[in-house]
């Protein structure tokens, strides 16, 4: 049998080891349950790089335009003096964490050269590959690099076919998330002219292609889903501004969407998620 001075001493114990668990359990405070929508880890990343770049560097480098008409030969593309490590230099030298390269914009002229046209950089007296050169230049400086990929193309003439130009953009979206190691952003942009030829665009089969070739990436339209613009090219957006947006008020490449980026947002692109 145990004796009255172990008993008590068993109790003690028992009582302090109890005494300490309540301590234990109420000196740490759980966090609290978080106010939804919250950012996904791309996003948060993407929030803390502070400086991004982006070059456009293309046929209408040669052309002096802002928009190519499609109609340009590629012997037009003929930089004497390209040298891709120097603008990662300067990037790396700026403090930019990404450097986005428009590998095509709405003329069609690829900066690659690609299996699915002859309007690209293999017809041109440089040919090249400046995606290859932008984004190994990027790596080498331990700088991050993304592309752009205008859907709009005023010179393929699958535009305006649904089915083919989707295919014809599908295979080359391919071709730069696939073949060129990581990418961290990609840009869609919704422009396009006025009398530009109708064309449905297939959104949501180009965003799950992206995702399944780079499972890290940011993707960028006027309307996200992950990154978007938040004001104009004009520079005028709206105060104060909030990484939310409610989704269901915007459409890529939407007539007027410009008007609630500067109603909601702030110049250059912000984290986007859904209300």
């Amino acid at each position: 049998m145990m004796g009255g001075a172990s008993l008590l001493r068993l109790v003690a114990a028992a009582l302090l080891a109890l005494a300490a668990g309540m301590v234990a359990e109420s000196a740490v405070t759980p966090p609290p349950l978080p106010v939804l929508p919250i950012p996904n880890a791309a996003q948060l990343a993407w929030q803390r790089r502070e400086v991004i770049m982006f070059f456009h560097f293309g046929m209408n480098t040669f052309t002096d335009s802002e928009w190519g008409t499609g109609a340009e030969p590629p012997s037009l593309f003929a930089p004497a003096a390209l040298n891709a490590s120097q603008w990662m230099d300067a990037a790396e030298a700026a403090g930019a964490s990404l450097a986005i390269l428009v590998a095509k914009h709405h003329d069609g002229f690829c900066l690659w050269p690609s299996a699915y046209t002859s309007h690209s950089v293999r017809a041109s007296p440089w040919c090249g590959d400046l995606v290859r050169d932008f984004t190994d230049a990027a790596r080498a400086r331990g700088v991050d690099p993304g592309l752009y990929l205008s859907p709009w193309d005023r010179h393929d003439a699958r535009y305006g076919r649904e089915t083919e130009y989707n295919e014809y953009y599908l295979a080359q979206l391919r071709e730069l998330l696939a073949g060129y190691g990581s990418v961290s952003e990609i840009w869609f942009d919704g422009a396009k002219g006025k009398n530009a030829t109708n064309m449905t665009y297939h959104f949501q089969e180009w965003f799950q292609t992206v995702r399944q070739l780079q499972g890290a990436i940011n993707i960028f339209s006027d309307a996200g889903p992950d990154v978007r613009w938040v004001g104009d090219e004009q520079g005028s957006a709206g105060t104060t501004c909030w990484s939310t947006v409610n989704r269901s008020s915007i459409t890529i490449g939407a007539e007027g969407i410009e008007k609630y980026c500067c109603t909601h947002a702030f110049r250059s692109s912000l984290l986007l998620v859904d209300d």
